[in-house]
């Protein structure tokens, strides 16, 4: 018999998180570390394709039986790319990896995942780039998205922000990130993790559901556009192909995600 979804109650589409976590952030300016060696980097890709790729196939394929739909619309970019995709899960951001794989995956991430002690090297290693929390660090920030960008690394962000467990919709979300495709006038990639009702052998293992990964063709900057034009334009065509993939695919409740109304919220 198949159980109800657990029901989990938000005021906030834009800014609710779900993830659980409790780290004490840490700041992210002018002093941050983006730049590094030729050692640091030799290490860098041992650490990402000897090592993490072959676990993030092993993770996302077998462990949680995720499929890609269309991923060949990404070899239809010859270069790297920027890669937008909805955030329902901590293993988002493994994603990129097979997605893009030959090319490496980057990820731009809040400040929260470089403040765990020990592992910020590590992040960074497996292509992590951190969004400054500090106006000062903002230069640098740009300088190091655009050199792994035309270094022919995707560049990965999560436009939503914030993780919803299992979250079969598209949560409205801002056009600024959109910004840095329109500077660099490149392609953008959008894919979108759906769930279904598990059948076949994600029932047999007892998966909670069954997840596909769906890509998108490329989209192009519109260069007759202003710079803010663009960007949301950008945003709108990625929008629209998320929106229509959750309709017609995401279909399967595990989790049940339903808004106070106003006077709870105020309560909340």
């Amino acid at each position: 018999m198949k159980s109800a979804p657990k029901v989990v109650y938000y005021s906030d589409p834009l800014h609710d998180d779900f993830a659980g976590t409790d780290i004490e952030t840490q700041i992210v300016d002018e002093t941050f570390p983006y730049r590094h060696g030729k050692v640091w980097t030799a290490v860098s890709h041992v650490l990402y394709y000897a090592i993490a790729l072959p676990l993030v196939w092993l993770m996302q394929r077998v462990v949680f039986g995720v499929r890609f739909v269309n991923r060949k619309h990404r070899s239809l970019v010859k270069g790297a790319c920027y890669v937008y995709g909805n955030h329902t899960s901590f293993f988002d951001a493994y994603t990129p990896a097979l997605l893009s794989f030959p090319h490496r995956a980057e990820l731009l991430a809040g400040p929260d995942a470089f403040s765990i002690p020990g592992i910020r090297s590590i992040v960074q290693m497996l292509g992590g780039i951190a969004i400054p929390n500090r106006v000062s660090g903002m230069k640098p920030f740009f300088r190091a998205q655009e050199a792994s960008f035309r270094a022919g690394r995707d560049i990965t962000i999560f436009p939503e922000a914030h993780i919803w467990p299992y979250y079969t919709g598209v949560r409205p979300f801002e056009a600024t990130s959109f910004s840095y495709p329109v500077r660099l006038q490149a392609p953008v990639i959008a894919f979108f993790t759906a769930y279904s009702e598990p059948q076949g052998i994600d029932r047999l293992l007892h998966r909670k559901a069954t997840i596909r990964t769906y890509v998108s063709e490329p989209f192009y900057p519109n260069p007759k556009l202003s710079h803010k034009e663009a960007q949301q334009d950008l945003r709108d065509r990625v929008f629209a192909f998320m929106e229509e993939m959750s309709r017609l695919y995401s279909t399967y409740n595990v989790i049940e995600y339903v808004q106070r109304a106003p006077e709870e919220q105020k309560k909340a």
